[in-house]
């Protein structure tokens, strides 16, 4: 079956590429090599995480067709990173999305919300145009603050979880220090992680602060706390 994860060009700054970067290294972990598509080039976040990662320049919406196209090529698997800020742009795309010809495909829309009400509506409205063409995941950014009260009060949200069934992934705010080392030294927690010494499997270094043994274990914990939450997602993907 094939599958296309994709996140919801909400706005910017909410951790969208953040979780996928999770979400690309908890389907490695179990064996699934997706197909990793950058179309945020002004950021290029998916692409300096996963340097193998092919980029689209997206200067219209038509750009997004390679997504269709890699489906009919044969690829199984893809994760595609969309562009914040030109959200309306992009769901207009997804919107001519002739999903009743591809009966046997997949489509999950990962999106990114923090405690700001605009990241929550912006999601939203992905939602209500896309209704239940897709699956969705909700990941929730603790970034800016613990409390989500336009995700968990509102109607319009209530109303969606009812609908829906998101899977809901919590991000808690990560150390600032360790924050900054991994953003300096473009690496993920997986890799950091994985670090042989003072560098990781693919040559990037560590510095001293990521090599300490009591920030690895809470770099792990803080890991697998995500990974765990993110085990539904196999169940979409039936593996």
């Amino acid at each position: 079956m094939p599958t296309i994860i994709f996140t919801a060009g909400a706005k910017g700054g909410t951790g969208k590429s953040t979780a996928m970067c999770f979400l690309v290294n908890f389907l490695r972990e179990h064996q699934l090599n997706p197909l990793l598509i950058d179309m945020d080039k002004s950021s290029g976040t998916l692409q300096r995480y996963f340097p193998e990662a092919e980029t689209v320049d997206i200067k219209k919406a038509s750009s997004h067709d390679v997504l269709i196209e890699k489906v009919n090529a044969g690829e199984k698997l893809i994760v595609a990173d969309l562009k914040a800020g030109i959200e309306k742009d992009t769901l207009a795309w997804w919107l001519d999305v002739p999903f009743e010809d591809f009966p046997d495909a997949k489509f999950i829309c990962v999106g990114a919300i923090t405690h700001s009400p605009d990241s929550v509506q912006s999601f939203l409205e992905w939602a209500a145009a896309l209704k239940n063409q897709v699956s969705y995941v909700v990941c929730k950014n603790q970034k800016d603050g613990e409390a989500f009260p336009d995700y968990e009060v509102s109607g319009e949200a209530l109303n969606f979880q009812e609908s829906y069934n998101p899977i809901e992934v919590l991000i808690p705010r990560l150390d600032e220090e360790y924050m900054t080392e991994l953003e300096r030294l473009n690496l993920t927690v997986a890799e950091a992680l994985a670090a042989n010494g003072n560098e990781t499997i693919n040559g990037k270094k560590v510095g001293d602060v990521l090599c300490r043994v009591m920030v690895r274990a809470r770099l792990r914990r803080f890991q697998r706390g995500i990974y765990e939450q993110f085990e539904p997602v196999l169940k979409l993907l039936n593996v």
